[in-house]
């Protein structure tokens, strides 16, 4: 198991310290036809456009507004070019700022990766709807330090909350947590995990350190032995064995508290398309407490060789584990400009007990 964990470890920093190298990042800002104009003083206005499939357009610029660039094309007149088939406008005449705005674009999300939330929050107002189908979520910018939101799934349903900003200049920090309970009543208590997390970068390659702990999850109840009295012995008629008649008045609730350290990392691969990774480490801190029985509990016990002994073990099991476990995901965010519309897809493998197995993941969002 630790050699498992060593080697999670080892390929969570390998992938976060890719995704954080030196890159290209892209603006999100949108050319206006003022800016062409200004760029522009002495009247020429010739570029050279290339689509989204690496094609070439030379013409002259007209203007840019909010979905379309506009060319005056030799032999075509003029053309209407949808903005979300251009991938960049280039041009003598215009400054390298200028050539990159409008046609590139930061992340749309980057508030969180997969699921595990960065550092950075969302702006007031701003807002987005994700889904996986079996999972759902909303969330909204309250202001711009202040991000909150439902989770709702198949088996149960919560609510988020995020508090933070940017402390300097590619540095964001944020506390916050996530609460939810189950439809059927199989947990005992709502779940609830705190975290605090730092970002490093900016909204289009960063590197996320995340340091979580839970509420506690109850793994299963025992008598307590030392609390067992014998209450009368019968024997059998012909000697051969006795029956023990036991009152349990105390047991021992083994309890974990989940304690979670998170690395996420995300980095532009084109101008609409992401790299991410997010890795877990889960490691349950134990906690055993003595409960005192109300009522208490009546047993008994067929001895063969006449002996009182304590009772075999007898347990209530629920779930949770002692060993730590965890995981480690790679895949890709893509965006279209046309829809609106956010795909993430991507593998996590799941390492739990000593053993794991892989898991799809997929997700879209929608912005509003």
């Amino acid at each position: 198991m630790k050699k498992t964990i060593h080697h999670i470890a080892f390929l969570t920093l390998l992938c976060s310290l890719w995704a954080f190298s030196p890159c290209v990042s892209l603006s999100q800002e949108s050319t206006t036809t003022s800016a062409v104009g200004a760029a522009n003083a002495d009247g020429s206005r010739f570029v050279q456009l290339t689509m989204n499939d690496g094609t070439l357009k030379f013409g002259q610029l007209i203007e840019i507004t909010e979905s379309e660039v506009v060319l005056e094309i030799m032999g075509l007149g003029i053309t209407r070019i949808p903005k979300y088939l251009v991938q960049a406008l280039t041009s003598e005449m215009l400054s390298e700022a200028d050539q990159e705005r409008g046609f590139g674009y930061i992340s749309n999300q980057p508030s969180r990766y997969f699921f595990a939330p960065s550092g950075i929050q969302l702006k007031k107002g701003e807002g987005y709807f994700q889904s996986n189908v079996a999972l759902n979520s909303i969330s909204y910018g309250f202001s711009d330090r202040f991000t909150g939101g439902v989770l709702l799934s198949v088996v149960g349903a919560g609510i988020t909350a995020k508090f933070g900003g940017e402390v300097r200049e590619n540095v964001h920090v944020s506390v916050g947590g996530v609460a939810g309970m189950d439809y059927y009543g199989n947990l005992d208590r709502p779940l609830v995990l705190g975290f605090a997390n730092v970002t490093f970068g900016d909204e289009d390659k960063n590197v996320t350190i995340n340091l979580g702990i839970g509420n506690s999850i109850l793994n299963g109840t025992s008598l307590d032995f030392n609390a067992l009295s014998l209450d009368s012995t019968i024997v059998s008629a012909n000697n051969s064995y006795q029956t023990n008649y036991f009152t349990a008045t105390h047991e021992i609730e083994n309890r974990s508290v989940p304690v979670l350290l998170n690395v996420s990392a995300m980095r532009p691969l084109t101008a609409n398309r992401w790299f991410i990774t997010e890795n877990y480490l889960v490691v349950p801190w134990q906690r055993t407490t003595r409960n005192e029985l109300d009522p208490t509990v009546q047993l008994s016990y067929n001895s063969y060789d006449g002996s009182t002994a304590p009772l075999p073990y007898w347990s209530q099991n629920y779930f949770g584990s002692s060993n730590p476990g965890g995981a480690i995901s790679l895949g890709i965010r893509s965006y279209n400009q046309r829809s609106g519309w956010l795909w993430d897809y991507g593998l996590a493998g799941v390492f739990a007990d000593g053993e794991g197995f892989p898991v799809p993941w997929f997700s879209f969002t929608l912005e509003f």
